[in-house]
């Protein structure tokens, strides 16, 4: 895609995933949108516009201009632009389809907000389950127990059925086959999970990741799943553009990949922005471009 594409390698985005996520949805740069990852939970009763995660509720969202412009909306994944009220959700910000959940992370399991994922204990001690949909006739939690079912971590089948990167895949390809692009042009958001922390996926993704490098042999446990992350993500990119491809669409469409920040070079991180220095948190190249 790089070769028949554009590549920008000077495209500069911010150090963590929230304020780059905020400004893209919002079109504006993060120091006037949203500059640290904040807990879901923080209020500031005081500033009923800004005083909360996410984008401030006075801000339009990218969506809401596509749909002005005559598109059809529908996003797929991580939002992390906030959820404190039904304007700062996908919905609020112009999505007519959403799946997908609202923090820095979850588990991609379970779909829970272990501390494992967030990183954080919050005021419910995160006993809650992350992720919900919205369409036409619903909007509101995922409540299908195969969705939310764990039972698959330890499966040795190709993609696990309860892996969350594989509801992503499968809901997108959904949104995109149902889509009658003879009425209107789509925008389509596949915001992955991948490859953000915790570092879990499927057993025969890190079969794949040993095989792609044998006889070497990785010296590191957490590049493993790392790599393996990525052949994840790879092939998920393969079938949604093999889905514009059958809609008779792609020739006529413009797809856009970009990080929301440099590769976590911590542990359990594990990513290599060589020969960029820093990673994610930083503000050297390695964490920003």
């Amino acid at each position: 895609l790089t070769e028949r594409g554009i590549l920008l390698n000077r495209h500069y985005s911010y150090k963590i995933c929230g304020p780059s996520r905020s400004s893209l949805q919002s079109g504006r740069l993060a120091v006037h949108v949203n500059t640290v990852n904040t807990s879901p939970t923080v209020l500031n009763k005081s500033d009923p516009v800004s005083g909360y995660a996410g984008i401030p509720r006075n801000m339009t969202g990218m969506a809401v201009k596509m749909r002005q412009g005559g598109y059809a909306t529908a996003m797929v994944g991580k939002w992390d632009a906030g959820m404190a009220t039904p304007e700062h959700t996908p919905t609020g910000r112009g999505y007519e389809k959403w799946y997908g959940y609202y923090q820095h992370a979850n588990n991609y399991w379970t779909k829970g907000v272990d501390f494992q994922s967030t990183g954080e204990f919050d005021i419910c001690l995160n006993a809650f389950t992350d992720l919900s949909k919205a369409n036409e006739t619903y909007r509101g939690g995922v409540v299908e127990a195969a969705e939310l079912d764990s039972s698959c971590a330890e499966s040795e089948e190709e993609d696990p059925f309860c892996y969350e990167e594989h509801l992503f895949r499968v809901k997108g390809l959904e949104m995109i086959e149902a889509h009658d692009f003879s009425k209107k042009p789509l925008f389509y958001f596949h915001s992955f999970h991948l490859l953000h922390t915790p570092l879990l996926i499927p057993k025969s993704y890190i079969r794949k990741a040993e095989e792609r490098i044998h006889p070497r042999t990785f010296d590191d446990s957490n590049r493993k799943l790392y790599s393996a992350m990525v052949h994840y993500m790879d092939d998920v990119v393969g079938d949604l553009v093999n889905k514009f491809k059958e809609k008779g669409v792609w020739d006529n469409t413009l797809m856009v990949f970009f990080s929301d920040n440099g590769g976590p070079i911590y542990v359990p991180g594990s990513a290599n922005n060589f020969p960029l220095k820093g990673g994610k948190y930083s503000d050297w190249e390695g964490g920003i471009r």
